[in-house]
C-alpha cells in the first residue's frame, strides 16, 4: 500500500517564539519571477542542457507550438496525493497572470481534523486613551487568547448543533447557540461576549516527515538547551557562594538547603536524551473558528505564534475562496491551508503528508514563468489538491481519504484527476472504490487516471486501482535515452532504444484485462514542498508517468472545450488508445497501447467529433456472470495444453445506465452497430462479422495454444466498425473495442517428480532485456532453490563491473494478492559471481521466474547461468491448530513426493501471543457529516463506533511495549473492500492518543504507565444493517514473545507422554511419515504473563533439516509453515505444604454472620463515597444514601474502627473536603481516640512475632491493621490542617521563599492554633514518624510535597513530582489522596514558575494538556 513513485512500491520518506507567515497572495507573476533557477544565467543554457520535466516523448512541445492557447487553459486537475504545498515553486499562477494555480486544497483524510467546542469570549478594553481593545477566551492550550476586534465574529447560525456525536463530543450545557450576547447595549463592544469555538492541534502531529521533525526538534533543544544552562550557571554560581560561607560540618538544616539546589540543578543540567519526562511535545497551536457576520461563512485561524496575541492576525478563510494560507514557522517552512466543515464544528488544517504530491502536480501542470522549459506538461491547468495520504498513517492512503477524494472531485466538478497510489488486491474490478470510481467517470465525466505501480518486471504486477478498475486509465512509466543523460546522469550510448523502468509494473490483471493502458516518461526533477528546503527534486516511478498522462488529457480537454467539442472520458480515452505510438521492444502487457501521443490524439478527437460512436462504451467481457472476466488469461499447464473455446460478450454502455435519462434510453433502442473482429494471432480463431444492438451480443471464438512455444504470447481481439464498401482489410478506422489474450506457457516437465530443472545461459545484450520462464513445480514441492551465476566470457581483470538484475518470481493463488506469493530481489552479479536465492512455492501452480537486467545497467552484453531445484516434503495438514487439552497435534503426514532424500528435523516455535476482545458496550451507528454523502440519490454514510478495553499484565504497565491491534475480517482489504473505512485509535487512560491504524495494521508502541487501554474502532458503510451485522465484532491484540519452543514427537502417546523427539531421518522418494508436535508445557505458558483463556499463540513449524552440504540454498521452506496453539483455562497453583497459621475461631455462628453483615454494609459505604469525577447531582444522592445508611449502621457500632475509617474517607472525598476541613478533623480525631497509641508502641517495640503461631499471626494481622488506620487519620487530619492553615495566610505562595514569609507562616498557624485549640500541621507529621515514613511510602505523598514547600525546598518538591510522574501518580491511588497526571503536572508547573524556569514552565504546561485530553481525538 504505498505511493508508485521514488522508483519503489514502498512509503515515502516520509521553537520557537515566531509570527505567523501569511501566504494570502501568491497570484501574481513576481511571486515565482523572484525565486528563478539561480543556475541558469541565461534561458540558453537551460535550453542547452535540455528540460528536466520529459515532454518529447509525447509531442506535447509539437502540440503546445501549434497550439499555446490549448495548454490545460479551463481545465482543472486534481491530485489526489499526499497534499500539494500551496507555496511551492512552480505552482503559484497561471500563465499570464490569469490566477492561482492552485485553486482549493482539501485533507480527505481528516487526519488533521481540529475538534472545535464552544466557547465565550469576552471584550477587553485597551489602554485609556488608546481606543483599542480585544476579544478574549482562554484557549485549550491554557493560554490567555486575546482575538483581533476587526474579525467580524458573529452569531453562529441557530441550526448548528454542538454534539455532532454524543460519543466522542462531550456536551456544553450552557451553549445556547447564539454567538453574541447582549448585557446592556448592542452598540457597545463593552456590553458583548461573543462565541467562537475553541480547538488545539501539536505540530508534531502535522509534520509531513521525520527530517522536518528532527529540523525543528533541533533547533527547539539548542534554546531548551540555552536556557537551562543559564538558570543552572547562576545555581551553581549560589551553591559555590554557599560552600564558602559555610566551611565547617553542615547542620540538617544547611545540608537539606545545599541538597535542595543539588536537586534543582540535575533538572537543569540532565540532557534532552535523558529527560523523557521533559520530552519536547513541539508547538502546540490553539485553533479558533467563528462565523463572519459580513460575509456570512465561518473562517479560522492557527495560532502559530504560541502567544496568544491575535490582535493583530487576519483570520483564514476556507482556501477555495480566496487561496489564504499560512506557514507554521521559519524552522519547520510548513505551509497549511484551512476548510471547515460540519457548520463550523469541524477545522481541518490543510498541509502535506510528504512530498510526492507536490512534485506529482508539477509535472502535470507546473508554470516557470522564467524557465517555460522546466513547466509541467498542462502549464495553464489549474489545480485542486486532495490529500488522501494520512499523515498518522506515514502517508499511505486510507479509505475514507480515497472515496471523499472521489467525491469532492464530482462536487468541485474537476476534469481530470490523478491518483498516483496503488497496491495489488485479492479481487479486481470489485468494491466501494471501483463502484464510486465508475459513477464519477461515466456519470460525470472526469477522467481518472493512475499509476499502473512500481512491482515489475513480473507479469501481473499492476496495481489496484489502475491496473484492476476498468475505467481508470493505467499507465506505465518509460525511461527514454534523452532522460537517461540529463535526469539520471548515465553515460548516452548513441543505439541505445529506450523502455519501460524496470520495475514498472506489468499485465495482465488477473481477470485477464489488460491491466496496463498507456504509457508516458516516467521520471521529472519539478516541485517539491519548501519544508523540504530545496525547490525541485529527481523523482521516478509511475508515479510520474501518471501525472505526465494526467497532463496530457488536460491539454486534449482544454483544446475541446475551446472547440465546443463533446468531452467525456469515452472520447478521450478512445482518442489516446487509437493514436498512442507503439514501442517495438515492448508488449501490450509492458506498454498498453503505446506512448500518448498529444498531437495525434487531437486530430483524432478533431476527425470523430461529430460520430456518436466515440460516446459509446463497448464492455467486453469473457464467460458468464456473476464472475465474467475482461479478458483471456491462460496461465496453467493444464489450460495451456489443449484447444479451448471461449464465449465472449460485447454490450454498448451509454453513460452511467441511467435508466430514468430520456435521451440515453432513445440511444439504447436505436442502437446498431455492424462490427468485423480480427485477430493476428493464428492460435486465434475469430468469427469476421458480429451485429451488435443494445442488450449485447455473445460470440465463441477458439484458441488452441497446443503448439506455441514455452514462454509468453500477446494477442488482441480488435473490433472494427464493418466498412460500408466491405473492404474488411481497410486500416484507418480505430477499433471499437479491443480485448487481451494471454498465454504463459509453462515449459514441459520431464518428470513428476523431478527436482533439478536446468534453464542454462540467458543472454543479455541491452540494459532493459527481460527473461521471462513459466515453470510448473511439482504437486509435493514446496520450495525453489534458484542458482544464477554470471557465465560471461570477461573477467573480473577486464571488467569488475556489477550488473544490475531484478530476479522477481510470482504465483498466482485465487482471489490471493500476487504480493503473498512473489519472490523479487535485486542483485549486483560480478563476472563469475554466483548466487542462490530461495522461496516458498505451491506444487503444481505455474511460477513465472522473471529475470531483467536493470535499465541503467551498462549495455557491455553478459549471461547468467540459471538452474531451480524445488525441494520439499508436503505436510498434510499444512496448517496446524493444537487446542488445550489436547497435548498436541493430531498426525501430521509428511510424504516425498519429489525424485531425491529429503532430510527431516522439524523444529517448532511460537512467537506471537493475541488476545481477543469484545466491545465495552454495543456500538453505536450514526450518520457522518457533509464530507460524507454519496452523490447517488444523496445518501449518507454511517459510521459504526465501538470501544474496547484492553489491560495488560500489571508487569507491562511499568514497561514500554507494542502491539498490533487487528479486525481479521476487514484487515487487507482497501481498494476491494466493501466497505467505505476501517480505522483503529489507541488510547491511553487519560485518553491521549498513541497510534493509529487501518486497513493494514502496524505496530502501535504503548509507553509505559499508560494503564487501560482503549481501542476504538470505526467502520463506515452507507448501509446501517451492514454495520449492524459488524456491532461486536471482535478485536484482536496482537503482541510478540519470545520464543516458545514446541517438542515434535514420532508417536502419539510419546507426545502425550513427553518422552521422546522426533529423530533426524532420511525419507526416500514416494515415502511418507507421520510427526506429532506438542503443545506448549505449563512451564513455557506461565512465563507470558497475562495469558487468558481463548487466546491464540501463533507461530511456524519446518520439517526438513537445517543447510547442510555443498548444495547451498535453504534447503527447507522460507518462513516454514503456519501453527497455533488455543489457550486453555489457567492451571491450579501449586501449594507448598505448609502449617497451619491461622488461629482457631472460638466465636458462634450467630457472631460470626453478624460480623460479616457488618462487613457488607461498611463495603456498601464505600461504595457511595462520591469519586473525584463524580457530578453535581449524583454527588448529593450519593451523600443522602450514605448519610441515611452510615446512621443506621452506627448504631450500636459507634467504635467500630473500619465504619470510622470509610465516615473519615466519606468526608475526606476530593468533591466536597474544601467545605467540610473541620470535618475531617473530628473525623480522624474520633479514630485516634479508639486506637491505644501505647498499647501499640509496646507490641512494636517489644513482642516477638511468631509466624508459625496461629495466635501471633492473627495479633499482627490486627495490629498491622490498626497502624495503618492510625497512620490513615493522622495523614488525613493533618492534610486537612494543613489546607486550614493555607487559606488563614495572607500571601499563600507554592514556595515559603524568605524570611519575613517564614515568620508569617509561624505566627499565624500559632494564632490559629490557638483560636480552635487542634494541632498544627508540622505537629501532626512529626507525630506521624512514629508510624510510618511518609518519605518512603508514597501513599502520603501529599504531605511530604506540603512538608517541603513550607520548607522552601523546591528541588525536593521537584524530585517527588518527577518520581510520581514515572508512574503517573500510580503510586498514590489508595493512600489519602490520589495525585493524578494532571494534578502533577499542575503542581509542577506551579513550582517551575515560583522559580522563575520560563522554559520549564512553557514545555510542563503544553506537556500537562497533550497527556490529559478532554475528548477523543476524531477520526
Amino acid at each position: 500500500i504505498a505511493l508508485t513513485g521514488c522508483a519503489a512500491y514502498a512509503r515515502p520518506p516520509n521553537s520557537l517564539k515566531r509570527t505567523p507567515s501569511l501566504l494570502t497572495s501568491r497570484l501574481s507573476k513576481s511571486s515565482d519571477a523572484s525565486r528563478t533557477i539561480m543556475a541558469a544565467s541565461a534561458s540558453t543554457s537551460v535550453s542547452t542542457f535540455g528540460t528536466l520535466v520529459p515532454k518529447d516523448d509525447t509531442n506535447v512541445p509539437a502540440f503546445l507550438k501549434a497550439h499555446p492557447k490549448y495548454n490545460g487553459k479551463n481545465v482543472t486537475i486534481g491530485i489526489l496525493d499526499t497534499g500539494v504545498d500551496t507555496g511551492a515553486i512552480g505552482l503559484q499562477s497561471l500563465p499570464g497572470s490569469e490566477g492561482a494555480k492552485i485553486i482549493d486544497v482539501h485533507d480527505c483524510t481528516g487526519c488533521n481534523d481540529v475538534d472545535v467546542s464552544v466557547a465565550t469570549a469576552k471584550w477587553v478594553d485597551g489602554e485609556e486613551g488608546s481606543g483599542k481593545g480585544w476579544w478574549e477566551v482562554e484557549g485549550l492550550s491554557g493560554r490567555t487568547l486575546k482575538l483581533n476586534p476587526d474579525w467580524n465574529i458573529g452569531a453562529f447560525p441557530a441550526a448548528v448543533h454542538d454534539e455532532k456525536d454524543e460519543s466522542t463530543v462531550e456536551k456544553d450545557e450552557n451553549d445556547k447557540r447564539d454567538s453574541v450576547e447582549e448585557t446592556k447595549g448592542d452598540t457597545e463592544k463593552d456590553s458583548k461576549t461573543v462565541k467562537v469555538r475553541l480547538g488545539i492541534k501539536r505540530a508534531y502531529e502535522l509534520y509531513p516527515s521525520k527530517t522536518v521533525l528532527n529540523r525543528v526538534k533541533s533547533e527547539r533543544s539548542k534554546q531548551f538547551q540555552s536556557a537551562q544552562r543559564v538558570h543552572a550557571a547562576s545555581l551553581r554560581a549560589k551553591l559555590e557562594a554557599f560552600t564558602q560561607k559555610n566551611t565547617g560540618d553542615l547542620t540538617p538544616a544547611l545540608l537539606k538547603q545545599k541538597q535542595d539546589w543539588e536537586y534543582q540543578l540535575e533538572l537543569l543540567e540532565l540532557g534532552e536524551d535523558k529527560m523523557k519526562e521533559w520530552a519536547d511535545p513541539g508547538p502546540l497551536y490553539d485553533c479558533i473558528v467563528y462565523y463572519d457576520a459580513e460575509s456570512n461563512e465561518y473562517r479560522g485561524i492557527v495560532d502559530t505564534s504560541e502567544t496568544g496575541d491575535l490582535t493583530t492576525t487576519p483570520s483564514l478563510a476556507p482556501f477555495g475562496k480566496a487561496q489564504e494560507s499560512g506557514t507554521f514557522g521559519i524552522v519547520d517552512q510548513l505551509n497549511y491551508a484551512l476548510q471547515i466543515y460540519d457548520e463550523g464544528t469541524v477545522l481541518s488544517i490543510v498541509a502535506d503528508a510528504g512530498a510526492h504530491g507536490s512534485h506529482v502536480a508539477g509535472i502535470a501542470a507546473a508554470h516557470h514563468p522564467d524557465n517555460e522549459l522546466d513547466n509541467g506538461v498542462a502549464p495553464g491547468a489549474k489545480v485542486v489538491s486532495l490529500k488522501i495520504g494520512d499523515t498518522r498513517l506515514g502517508s499511505m492512503e486510507s479509505m475514507p481519504g480515497l472515496y471523499r477524494a472521489l467525491l469532492l472531485a464530482i462536487q468541485l466538478k474537476l476534469d481530470v484527476i490523478n491518483l498516483s497510489y496503488g497496491e495489488s488486491v485479492h479481487e479486481v474490478n470489485r468494491g466501494k472504490f471501483v463502484e464510486l470510481a465508475n459513477e464519477m467517470v461515466l456519470k460525470h465525466g472526469i477522467t481518472f487516471v493512475s499509476s499502473a505501480g512500481n512491482n515489475g518486471p513480473a507479469l501481473t504486477t499492476v496495481g489496484a486501482p489502475g491496473g484492476s478498475c476498468e475505467h481508470i486509465l493505467s499507465i506505465a512509466a518509460h525511461v527514454s535515452k534523452d532522460m537517461m543523460g540529463t535526469l539520471y546522469s548515465l553515460k548516452e550510448e548513441e543505439d541505445t532504444d529506450g523502455a519501460t523502468f524496470t520495475w514498472s509494473s506489468v499485465g495482465p490483471a488477473m481477470d485477464g484485462a489488460n491491466g496496463v493502458t498507456l504509457t508516458a516518461p516516467g521520471g521529472a526533477v519539478t516541485c517539491v514542498p519548501n519544508w523540504t528546503l530545496q525547490r525541485c527534486m529527481l523523482m521516478n516511478g509511475t508515479s510520474m508517468s501518471s501525472p505526465h498522462a494526467a497532463g496530457c488529457v488536460a491539454l486534449l480537454i482544454s483544446a475541446c472545450k475551446a472547440n465546443d467539442i463533446p468531452i467525456n472520458t469515452v472520447r478521450i480515452r478512445k482518442a489516446l488508445e487509437a493514436t498512442a505510438t507503439n514501442l517495438d521492444n515492448l508488449n501490450n502487457l509492458q506498454q498498453g497501447r503505446g506512448m500518448i501521443n498529444v498531437p495525434a490524439a487531437w486530430d483524432h478527437l478533431l476527425k470523430h467529433k461529430d460520430d456518436i460512436n466515440q460516446d459509446v462504451l463497448y464492455k467486453v467481457t469473457v464467460g458468464a456472470s456473476p464472475s465474467p472476466l475482461r479478458g483471456v488469461y491462460l496461465r496453467q499447464a493444464h489450460e495451456t495444453s489443449h484447444k479451448q473455446s471461449v464465449a465472449i460478450t460485447v454490450a454498448p454502455q451509454f453513460g452511467y445506465d441511467d435508466l430514468g435519462d430520456d435521451d440515453q434510453q432513445q440511444k439504447r433502442v436505436e442502437f446498431e452497430q455492424r462490427i468485423t473482429l480480427k485477430s493476428d494471432a493464428t492460435y486465434v480463431d475469430v468469427p469476421e462479422k458480429l451485429a451488435l444492438m443494445n442488450n449485447g451480443r455473445t460470440f465463441k471464438i477458439e484458441i488452441d495454444p497446443t503448439n506455441l512455444p514455452p514462454g509468453l504470447h500477446t494477442t488482441l481481439i480488435k473490433g472494427y466498425p464493418y466498412p460500408e464498401d466491405g473492404n474488411t482489410n481497410d486500416g484507418d478506422a480505430p477499433p471499437l473495442f479491443v480485448m487481451p489474450i494471454t498465454i504463459a506457457k509453462p515449459l514441459p516437465t520431464t518428470s513428476p517428480t523431478a527436482t533439478t530443472v536446468e534453464l542454462g545461459d540467458l543472454n543479455f545484450s541491452t540494459p532493459h532485456q527481460i527473461h521471462r520462464l513459466f515453470l510448473t513445480p511439482p504437486e509435493t514441492a514446496t520450495y525453489a532453490d534458484i542458482f544464477m551465476e554470471d557465465t560471461s566470457n570477461i573477467s573480473a581483470d577486464d571488467d569488475a563491473t556489477p550488473r544490475l538484475f531484478t530476479l522477481h518470481t510470482v504465483q498466482l493463488l485465487p482471489s490471493t494478492p500476487h504480493r503473498d506469493n512473489e519472490k523479487q530481489r535485486t542483485l549486483n552479479l560480478y563476472p563469475k559471481q554466483s548466487t542462490i536465492t530461495s522461496l516458498p512455492v505451491t506444487g503444481g501452480v505455474t511460477m513465472e521466474l522473471c529475470l531483467a537486467r536493470g535499465w541503467s545497467t551498462l549495455k557491455t552484453p553478459n549471461a547468467v547461468n540459471v538452474k531451480v531445484v524445488w525441494g520439499g516434503v508436503q505436510p498434510t495438514p499444512a496448517q496446524l491448530s493444537i487446542s488445550s487439552g489436547m497435548a498436541g497435534s493430531k498426525p501430521v503426514r509428511l510424504y516425498n513426493g519429489l525424485d531425491t532424500d529429503v532430510t527431516l528435523n522439524p523444529t517448532a516455535k511460537l512467537t506471537k501471543w493475541k488476545h481477543p476482545l469484545r466491545p465495552k458496550t454495543i456500538g453505536t451507528i450514526q450518520p457522518l457529516g457533509e464530507r460524507d454523502i454519496l452523490p447517488s440519490h444523496n445518501s449518507r454514510i454511517y459510521q459504526l463506533l465501538t470501544e474496547y478495553e484492553y489491560t495488560p499484565e500489571k508487569d507491562d504497565l511499568s514497561k514500554e511495549y507494542k502491539l498490533t491491534p487487528r479486525i481479521p475480517s476487514l484487515n487487507h482489504y482497501l481498494y476491494e473492500s466493501q466497505y467505505f473505512a476501517q480505522m483503529v485509535h489507541v488510547y491511553d487512560d487519560s485518553k491521549k492518543l498513541l497510534g493509529v491504524t487501518d486497513s493494514y495494521p502496524g505496530e502501535v508502541t504503548i509507553p509505559a504507565n499508560s494503564g487501560t487501554l482503549t481501542l476504538r474502532t470505526q467502520i463506515r458503510h452507507e448501509d446501517p444493517m451492514a454495520l449492524e451485522k459488524l456491532n461486536q465484532q471482535v478485536v484482536w491484540v496482537e503482541r510478540t514473545i519470545g520464543d516458545v519452543s514446541l517438542s515434535v514427537h514420532n508417536s502419539h502417546m510419546s507426545m502425550v507422554a513427553n518422552v521422546g523427539t522426533f529423530s533426524k531421518r532420511v525419507l526416500k522418494p514416494d515415502q511418507s511419515t507421520a510427526a506429532f508436535v506438542s503443545a506448549p508445557n505449563l512451564e513455557a505458558l506461565g512465563k507470558i504473563k497475562g495469558l487468558q483463556c481463548g487466546d491464540v499463540l501463533e507461530g511456524s513449524i519446518s520439517y526438513e533439516a537445517a543447510k547442510s552440504g555443498a548444495r547451498g540454498g535453504a534447503s527447507k521452506r522460507p518462513g516454514g509453515y503456519p501453527i497455533s496453539y488455543v489457550v486453555g483455562p489457567k492451571a491450579l497453583e501449586v501449594k507448598t505444604d505448609e502449617s497451619k497459621t491461622e488461629a482457631e475461631d472460638d466465636r458462634t455462628e450467630g457472631e460470626k454472620l453478624e460480623e460479616e453483615v457488618l462487613k457488607l454494609k461498611v463495603s456498601t459505604l464505600e461504595k457511595l463515597i462520591p469519586k473525584h469525577s463524580t457530578n453535581a447531582t449524583q454527588a448529593a444522592e450519593d451523600e443522602e444514601k450514605f448519610t441515611k445508611l452510615y446512621q443506621a449502621v452506627s448504631d450500636g457500632n459507634e467504635k467500630h474502627l473500619p465504619l470510622l475509617m470509610v465516615h473519615l474517607q466519606k468526608q475526606d472525598a476530593e468533591t466536597l473536603r474544601e467545605e467540610r476541613l473541620e470535618e475531617v478533623i473530628q473525623a480522624s480525631n474520633a479514630i485516634l481516640g479508639e486506637i491505644d497509641e501505647t498499647k501499640l508502641a509496646l507490641y512494636y517495640g517489644g513482642t516477638y512475632h511468631d509466624k508459625e503461631d496461629p495466635e501471633s499471626v492473627k495479633e499482627r494481622k490486627e495490629m498491622d491493621e490498626m497502624k495503618g488506620q492510625l497512620a490513615e487519620a493522622l495523614g488525613r487530619k493533618a492534610r486537612a490542617l494543613a489546607d486550614i492553615e493555607n487559606k488563614f495566610l495572607s500571601n499563600t505562595t507554592t514556595i515559603i521563599d524568605s524570611e519575613e514569609k517564614k515568620e508569617e507562616h509561624k505566627k499565624t498557624t500559632t494564632n490559629l492554633t490557638k483560636a480552635t485549640d487542634i494541632d498544627t500541621f508540622d505537629d501532626i507529621v512529626k507525630h506521624m514518624r512514629n508510624w510510618v515514613d511518609i518519605d518512603a511510602n508514597l501513599k502520603f505523598s501529599v504531605l511530604t510535597l506540603e512538608r517541603e514547600r513550607r520548607a522552601n525546598h523546591p528541588g525536593h518538591v521537584l524530585k517527588l513530582l518527577n518520581k510520581l510522574l514515572e508512574k503517573n501518580g500510580e503510586d498514590t491511588k489508595g493512600g489519602i489522596c490520589h495525585i493524578t497526571k494532571s494534578d502533577i503536572y499542575k503542581r509542577r508547573t506551579t513550582v517551575l514558575e515560583e522559580l522563575n524556569y520560563d522554559h520549564l514552565v512553557e514545555r510542563d504546561r503544553v506537556l500537562r494538556v497533550i497527556s490529559s485530553p478532554k475528548k477523543y481525538s476524531l477520526f
